[in-house]
């Protein structure tokens, strides 16, 4: 019997597949069964897959009829022969030792399933990543040793919070008794799974160390997906069945996902500006649902953040005043790249501030094929000398020596006047700077700038 059962759903994924399998196959628990569950990839995914096959008998190949997500993990749960069951989906990867930790913890625990945190990333130019941290839990919220253990049975306010089933791996005989929806495609079929396994756990251990990279830039995700909302309203209503019987706490929690899960929609299409008539339909339902579970006291203001029922209101009232509310939410950040881009398109640029909002403006340029950031200035002397996504990091008074006719964009929240005004003594024109304050929404990834 392997340590670890991993199933792989996989359909069309020639572009993502290599990267990923090579991920599962070295890792550092080499006793593993590797399920990959295909629906009928013809982009070559699966010769790809073959080659690896030859190579590593852990790999089974196992053939789905129907090209749905759920029905894919299901066939791979039935099939698994591990101790424990972990899903990896195919366009994204794991971290080398991710199945060795998880392991070490579970089967000294005793628990129902063990989880550690991740990094969401972007692909950029020449193998660069922009990533950031994925926790299941506040990170304040582990113990001195890395580590806390719950009862997920008891502890409702996990479901808003905890939104991945990937990054943990699951005691078989527990995972044998949950189902994913079987409807059809990649439709966030997921979340029926992550409530079933919340409300039948009595023992999780959540680790503070990361093990799982999701990939955010797959325009074929159903993150992306113009229909999902849709998705989201066939899901939750599917997934109601398994409040019956349950507490009013557990009630809440679920509609408080479904109204965060339902937002995020309304914040992705209005980044990458879907028109919402066509969503209207499920818009309609979900609104509705809120507003009875409202009126019957389930989902009331002091269960929800000022922000989460201001939104509410709003969808209320016109669902249009939410889409326009993340419209208007997004446009300074898309005028100010739009603004940057065309200076950059005169001359290059050095960014001032090489910390986490001069290294996110610098990733959205090169997301969008711009390659005219020369370096970054920086008055920390502890980063100069250091490089980022290829661009060295130099003192503000080296770069204007090297670089005086270059533009200068400012990437700095607190000190933005002072790094202006540094710049100016140090001679370069004030039409050449640049100040950029629009914060690090992700969302921007994918925003359409012109």
């Amino acid at each position: 019997m392997p340590k670890v059962s991993v199933i792989m759903p996989c359909l069309n994924m020639a572009q993502y597949i290599e990267e990923c399998i090579k991920s599962v196959v070295c890792q550092t628990l080499t006793d593993i069964e590797i399920l990959i569950v295909d629906a009928g990839s013809t982009d070559g995914t699966l010769d790809i897959l073959q080659s690896y096959k030859t190579k590593d008998q852990r790999i089974r190949m196992v053939h789905s009829h129907k090209k749905s997500y759920g029905h894919q993990v299901n066939l791979g749960i039935s099939a698994a022969a591990g101790e424990y069951i972990g899903i990896v989906d195919t366009d994204d990867r794991i971290l080398p030792d991710m199945y060795e930790s998880l392991y070490s913890v579970i089967s000294q625990s005793n628990a129902d399933y063990v989880k550690g945190t991740g990094e969401l990333f972007f692909t950029l130019p020449e193998k660069n990543v922009y990533q950031y941290s994925y926790s299941p839990l506040p990170y304040g919220a582990y113990g001195e040793d890395g580590k806390i253990e719950v009862c997920p049975h008891e502890t409702p306010y996990l479901l808003p919070i905890d939104n991945f089933l990937w990054n943990g791996i699951y005691r078989n005989d527990f995972l044998k008794n949950i189902r994913l929806h079987e409807s059809p495609g990649a439709a966030f079929q997921d979340l029926g799974g992550l409530l079933q396994t919340q409300l039948n756990a009595h023992k999780a251990v959540y680790i503070n160390k990361p093990v799982y990279e999701y990939r955010q830039d797959n325009a074929g995700a159903s993150s992306y997906n113009k229909n999902g909302i849709h998705f989201v309203e066939n899901e939750y209503l599917w997934a109601e069945q398994f409040l019956n019987g349950q507490t009013d706490e557990w009630h809440t929690s679920f509609y408080r996902k479904q109204l965060g899960h339902f937002v995020s929609r309304f914040e992705i299409m209005a980044a990458l500006e879907v028109p919402l008539e066509n969503a209207m339909p499920a818009v309609l339902t979900i609104t509705e649902r809120l507003k009875s579970v409202n009126k019957q006291g389930i989902l009331t203001q002091k269960d929800l953040t000022e922000e989460q029922w201001e939104n509410l209101q709003l969808l209320w009232k016109d669902p249009y005043l939410l889409y326009n509310k993340f419209l208007n939410n997004y446009a300074p950040g898309k005028n100010f790249i739009k603004d940057i881009i065309e200076n950059l398109n005169i001359r290059p640029g050095i960014i001032f501030g090489s910390g986490k909002m001069g290294k996110f403006l610098h990733a959205q340029l090169l997301y969008r094929g711009y390659k005219t950031i020369e370096a970054y200035c920086d008055n920390n002397k502890l980063v100069q000398g250091k490089s980022q996504y290829g661009a060295e990091i130099v003192s503000p008074e080296q770069a204007v020596e090297k670089f005086p006719q270059h533009k200068y964009i400012i990437a700095n929240k607190y000190h933005a006047s002072e790094m202006k005004e540094q710049l100016e003594e140090l001679g370069i024109n004030k039409k050449d700077i640049i100040i950029y304050s629009s914060g690090m929404d992700v969302h921007l990834f994918g925003a359409k700038i012109f």
